[in-house]
């Protein structure tokens, strides 16, 4: 079991370190190419549009090949997304050239959940799920934190397009590294297993004929639309309202991620012990809080106070997936878990793309760049509440 986790670990925290390397060096990037630095938010849902078709086929994929097999192409993937930011020379080149890694990106993040459900599925004892597919998601703030603290000095030192390199090679390196545990992993692949015909709908269809399933997804669209607004803009919007430098507010991300892993550690025992819709709750709760708050940042904010923001984030906007994967392999037939976690995630991504997407059509639209917070803060609320609501109301049994 411990295997499976330490390398399902290592694989998600390299493609979270990718895809969040151009919101984390975007005021640089922006600078150099001469685009607006909110422009990410549009970088992230396409990500998220190339994530969903991913996800939706993953299942079959992980039936031929293997879910390590699988794990290890995110990773190449990651690589090959992070390798074309540096061609972006100029901004004629610059839109298709991060369209086309937002895309990879996107293929690269989407399938590593059902992939890394599918192994600790098999290996996991029930009453220990919560709390084994939570320390799994630590993986995310991982790499948010080492991406938070090392790629702005990696900047500083070579220059964005150098930081993307580096992270590139680190993905390459781990798919290899990999290799050697591939046929103990993968030994319950089936070769003719069909890739796309009917995986895609079967999916979708499981997900959608099951209540508690359709509840959780639905309700999770919410919090991941909170997720990426934090991860993709959260640096931009503390260095253009607080005039903080990017190194600085880099530093509060990390530490804000740290918290992260400890939290979801935390709320993955609290989901094992307690009724998780509740734990759930909370966190929709908590990061709701800490959305309005920071629609209100500005100079006069003390440093500690932005990274004490950045922790409140991290410790809910990034810490509720082990969770919610953990319910939705619950509530999932034995057999089908990786297809149960690739429909729940497809719906999660649909419900993300609404987040970052419009967090910068709102600014274009009002000249705020806190109207973003506000829409994403009113939305986890009202998925919070329908959680407390609980029985057959509520978004999960």
């Amino acid at each position: 079991m411990y295997r499976v986790l330490f390398a399902m670990l290592a694989c998600h925290a390299l493609v979270a370190l990718a895809v969040f390397t151009l919101p984390i060096v975007a005021p640089a990037a922006a600078k150099s190419l001469g685009v607006p630095a909110t422009m990410v938010g549009y970088y992230t849902t396409v990500m998220l549009v190339g994530a969903v078709f991913a996800t939706v086929i993953t299942a079959g994929f992980v039936r031929r090949y293997g879910a390590l097999r699988v794990s290890q192409m995110t990773l190449v993937f990651a690589g090959l997304g992070l390798l074309a930011m540096p061609l972006a020379v100029s901004p004629l080149v610059a839109l298709p050239l991060l369209v086309a890694s937002a895309v990879l990106m996107g293929f690269a993040y989407g399938p590593a959940n059902p992939a890394s459900s599918h192994l600790l599925a098999r290996v996991t004892p029930g009453h220990l799920r919560g709390r084994i597919f939570s320390i799994k998601q630590t993986a995310i703030p991982i790499g948010g934190a080492v991406g938070g603290f090392a790629l702005p000095l990696l900047e500083a030192r070579f220059g964005w397009r150098g930081a993307a390199l580096v992270a590139c090679g680190a993905c390459f390196t781990l798919a290899l590294a990999l290799q050697p545990l591939r046929r103990k992993m993968d030994a319950d692949r089936a070769p003719r297993a069909p890739l796309v015909a009917g995986s895609v709908v079967a999916a979708l269809r499981l997900v959608l004929r099951r209540p508690a399933l359709r509840r959780l997804a639905a309700a999770s669209g919410a919090f991941a639309a909170m997720q990426f607004c934090f991860m993709s803009l959260f640096v931009t919007f503390a260095v253009e309202r607080t005039h903080l430098s990017l190194v600085a507010v880099g530093v509060a991300l990390s530490g804000g991620l740290v918290v992260s892993v400890f939290a979801r550690m935390l709320w993955g025992w609290a989901a094992d012990r307690f009724p998780p819709r509740y734990v759930l709750a909370g966190l929709g709760l908590g990061m709701s809080a800490a959305a309005f708050t920071a629609s209100t940042l500005g100079p006069a904010w003390p440093y500690l106070a932005v990274v004490a923001l950045a922790v409140a984030f991290g410790s809910t906007g990034t810490a509720w997936q082990g969770v919610y994967l953990a319910e939705v392999a619950r509530h999932a037939p034995a057999d089908a878990v990786a297809d149960a976690t690739a429909g729940s995630m497809a719906i999660t991504f649909f419900g993300a793309l609404a987040g970052p997407g419009a967090f910068s059509a709102l600014h274009a639209l009002t000249g705020s760049d806190a109207a973003g917070f506000l829409f994403v803060g009113a939305i986890t609320l009202a998925f919070a509440l329908a959680f407390l609501r609980g029985g057959k109301k509520g978004p999960a049994e």
